[in-house]
């Protein structure tokens, strides 16, 4: 059975700040790929949560190389997924904090 999935409000805000940037830099279609994409990971990850690594700093949460860009950080809670970060992969890794 599938897991729900929920946002922090944080995860939210920079998804939508991402495809802001999207839609500036390469147009609506693009845009609309890279949600799509977003949206099919995060069915793929509902479905088999631990599919993807845990995370060498935090050990709850789980990396998901999105694109050579981005990466989806998430947790696995009882009963559903909490997104937590979309993270730009040139970020300094030091300075993630959740």
């Amino acid at each position: 059975m599938a897991l729900q999935v929920r946002y922090s409000l944080c995860a939210r805000h920079e998804q939508i700040e991402l495809l802001e940037y999207i839609v500036q830099k390469f147009g609506r279609t693009t845009a609309q790929e890279v949600y799509e994409r977003i949206e099919k990971v995060l069915d793929s990850i509902s479905q088999k949560p631990e599919i993807y690594r845990a995370s060498k700093r935090q050990a709850d949460l789980r990396k998901c190389v999105l694109s050579k860009q981005t990466s989806i950080y998430y947790r696995i809670n009882e009963g559903y997924i909490e997104v937590v970060s979309f993270r730009a992969n040139l970020k300094n890794p030091k300075n993630f904090k959740i």
